[in-house]
């Protein structure tokens, strides 16, 4: 199941790079691009058991984004929002995390760092539609913390959990780097790193596939 996500940008060209980057990931569909707060509170008003993401922009005509959350929260509304913006003080940022926002993105940011955001608000989802009752590890995934373990330099809990629940989602399918970077939208050199994490930790196997032509292909899965 895809999550459903609305874009309240009032920048065409911001909105035009938001929407690039969703449309390269599997996992997601955009029913609505919003260039105002007002028209935004109005249409997630309406619609709340039809959204699953908010993509805020702050600065915007009519409502800005801080605004439109408050009045979404006092309403009783708790879609995951996602702010993204130039704002960085300290008041605003601490006016958003206390409004339960999934993230905080600071204008300009790498697509890596927009699929992060985005892929925790998938974690999120998935664990909460398929489990009865969390782990305390499953909550540290969420939290992106970790009390029992230290990553290698380079390497993002979140895009760590990310990979693994989409090996999980294909679970016993053999996948190679490239078949995994298609549905990931992760650099293949990027990816490498973190499946050979995996392999050297024991979470997934990887083995080697002849195939018929060409070289032979290392394909990583979970049992």
């Amino acid at each position: 199941m895809k999550l459903r996500i609305v874009i309240v940008e009032d920048d065409p060209m911001v909105a035009h790079i938001h929407r690039h980057y969703l449309n390269e990931l599997k996992n997601f569909e955009i029913i609505k691009v919003i260039d105002n707060g007002l028209e935004a509170f109005e249409f997630i008003k309406e619609n709340e058991n039809d959204i699953d993401l908010v993509i805020l922009d702050v600065q915007m005509p009519k409502l800005n984004g801080l605004e439109v959350l408050k009045i979404l929260r006092e309403e009783g509304n708790d879609v995951s929002v996602i702010p993204i913006t130039a704002v960085n003080d300290n008041k605003t940022i601490s006016e958003f995390l206390n409004l339960g926002v999934v993230d905080y993105l600071v204008k300009p940011f790498s697509q890596e760092r927009f699929n992060q955001a985005v892929y925790r608000c998938e974690l999120k989802y998935k664990m909460f539609q398929e489990n009865g009752k969390l782990s305390q590890k499953e909550i540290d995934q969420m939290f992106n913390t970790s009390s029992d373990s230290n990553l290698p330099k380079g390497l993002q809990e979140n895009t760590l959990n990310y990979i693994v629940s989409i090996l999980n989602d294909h679970k016993k399918e053999l996948l190679d780097v490239e078949e995994i970077s298609g549905i990931t939208n992760l650099s293949k050199v990027s990816l490498r790193k973190y499946l050979d994490y995996l392999t050297e930790i024991s979470s997934i196997e990887k083995r080697i596939d002849y195939g018929t032509v060409g070289r032979p292909k290392y394909k990583y899965y979970i049992k």
